[in-house]
């Protein structure tokens, strides 16, 4: 019987694609994690709700899951898997593949492997090292869509001289109070959904890793599945 190839650490730049400035993650996964694992690792460092499907595209193959309760399948063409690790992919240096999320809105991430280090004996669940930029919100239509948003903020951003934030503030009706409608004025024409619309709220510029890091660390550690603590 062969002996299990020895543990190391990848470390991934993940971006996504047709987005400018991009908007990128750093990671450090070890090669025992599996393909699942390493959808649950991108979900969480780019801030998505794992409300859509989604799919891997390496080595010319793609490698979607099937859900039967909690249970999540590996499948190839319809055909469940056994599940793969990232070990069992034999990636190099400098190999690419990709990860879509949300089949309707179509986001690709682009997954670029930049080295192969010691995994960390202290830290054995994946990290974000580094990055830029929040992750889009859900369901906004895509890059397109996503490149609308920010068009949008801005346009309210200018008609507002005294801050969007300042703005957001002095009409904020979330305790229930109606306003009279007669100074939203700018954020209807910008097609927002009232000054209560989450959208309003969004910052694209940007990230919180310690809380990426804290929700990587909750998902992975004391869990049944590679990566955890032993």
């Amino acid at each position: 019987m062969s002996k299990p190839a020895p543990l190391v650490a990848y470390r991934l730049k993940v971006g996504l694609r047709d987005i400018s400035p991009m908007i990128w993650r750093r990671l450090l996964v070890r090669s025992d994690l599996t393909l699942f694992g390493l959808h649950r690792v991108i979900q969480i460092a780019f801030g998505w709700e794992d409300y859509h499907l989604h799919a891997f595209k390496v080595h010319g193959r793609r490698f979607g899951t099937q859900r039967t309760g909690e249970r999540h399948h590996l499948v190839e063409d319809g055909k469940i898997l056994r599940e793969l690790t990232l070990a069992d992919l034999s990636l190099r240096v400098r190999q690419r593949m990709m990860y879509e999320y949300d089949f309707g809105d179509f986001w690709e991430h682009e997954i670029r492997v930049e080295a192969r280090e010691q995994p960390s004996a202290d830290k054995p669940w994946p990290v974000c090292t580094d990055g830029a930029r929040a992750g889009p919100p859900e369901d906004i239509g895509g890059p397109g869509g996503y490149e609308r948003l920010l068009e949008r903020l801005d346009e309210l951003r200018f008609d507002q001289g005294n801050g969007l934030d300042d703005f957001l503030d002095e009409n904020d009706t979330s305790d229930g109070e109606e306003d009279d409608g007669e100074e939203w004025t700018p954020a209807d024409r910008a097609g927002f959904d009232g000054p209560d619309d989450p959208l309003l709220r969004y910052d694209p510029d940007s990230i919180d890793r310690r809380a990426i890091n804290l929700a990587l660390k909750a998902e992975f550690v004391g869990k049944d599945r590679p990566m955890s603590v032993d």
